[in-house]
């Protein structure tokens, strides 16, 4: 009689295939993470693509480009609508943009009409979006990973950028509310005299990793008129500000919650005023950057950035 005997694997054999396997894993997660990040990028510059678009077509039914925001209420956090309330109808969400009655303060505003998440406004790099809990809005408001471009200034009848409002009139109704009767931008594509592909209109904004997601710095789309828009410069005759662009892990670096900087290793997406949409280098001189967010500055851009 024969008999077969049969042989299972040492537990040596197992370790030295377990190991392999590691290995290979890896080896293989850093090609996974840098493909994903890869498609994330691509996903970030096509909402920027996206909100460009829909500022050439709010130019084209107003005859300027959409503002910063209508304007500022000195007594309110919010103020009135933002450009991310003004381009819903432009980006395919009239249902959302109908809620609004924008002669009115953004916390005046149905819940509905604020607090609905609009995809192309957050980038997939960062993390899922929650409700803005420090805002004008007790209840929470939807968040925003990109900011306009406001040039070197922060008030906006001195800003230099290309997406600027102009003052708004106001008066007040029977209710005793105050409401917006007339509102505008200083810009339109000819007050663009530095060129549409040399004009930053919107770009991705800086924000704390400990003050992501609805903290501090990550307000609302809608509200917070100044955490909506991010400026860049180079020594300022103001304060002396430098304002690079800041890289993810920007915890402690000075002006990080009003600078440009995105999540994407060593770039930040921008889109211009022509609708190309730009990645520039984090290590983009700041003189060139200062150019770049400025709209009438008859600076000599170079190409390499």
């Amino acid at each position: 009689m024969t008999v077969r005997i049969r042989r299972g694997f040492t537990l040596i054999e197992l370790l030295v295939v377990i190991a392999i396997i590691a290995i290979l894993i890896g080896l293989l997660l850093p090609a996974v993470q840098k493909v994903r990040e890869a498609a994330a990028r691509l996903q970030c510059q096509n909402n920027l693509k996206q909100i460009g678009l829909a500022a050439h077509n709010f130019h084209d039914s107003y005859q300027f480009l959409p503002p910063a925001f209508i304007g500022d209420n000195s007594e309110a956090l919010d103020g009135w609508a933002t450009w991310g309330a003004l381009l819903l109808p432009y980006i395919e969400q009239t249902a959302q943009y109908n809620l609004w009655d924008i002669r009115y303060l953004a916390s005046q505003q149905p819940l509905a009409a604020v607090q609905t998440q609009v995809k192309i406004y957050l980038c997939p790099s960062r993390p899922a979006p929650v409700l803005s809990v420090s805002d004008f809005r007790p209840e929470g408001a939807a968040l925003t990973d990109y900011a306009a471009s406001f040039g070197t200034h922060a008030a906006y009848t001195s800003s230099t950028g290309a997406i600027i409002p102009n003052l708004p009139y106001v008066a007040t109704d029977s209710g005793g509310r105050v409401y917006v009767t007339k509102w505008s931008s200083q810009t339109n594509f000819g007050s663009v005299t530095d060129g549409a592909s040399n004009t930053t209109m919107f770009g991705e904004k800086s924000i704390r990793p400990n003050s992501l997601r609805g903290k501090n710095e990550d307000r609302s789309v809608f509200g917070g008129n100044r955490n909506n828009i991010r400026r860049m410069m180079g020594t300022s005759s103001v304060n002396g500000d430098v304002r690079p662009l800041l890289p993810p892990d920007n915890q402690n670096l000075p002006f990080a919650n009003s600078s440009f900087g995105g999540p994407h290793p060593g770039v930040t997406n921008f889109v211009f005023v022509d609708g190309s949409v730009r990645s520039l280098r984090i290590s983009t001189p700041v003189n060139v950057l200062t150019a770049l967010v400025t709209r009438a500055g008859s600076e000599v851009v170079s190409n390499d950035y």
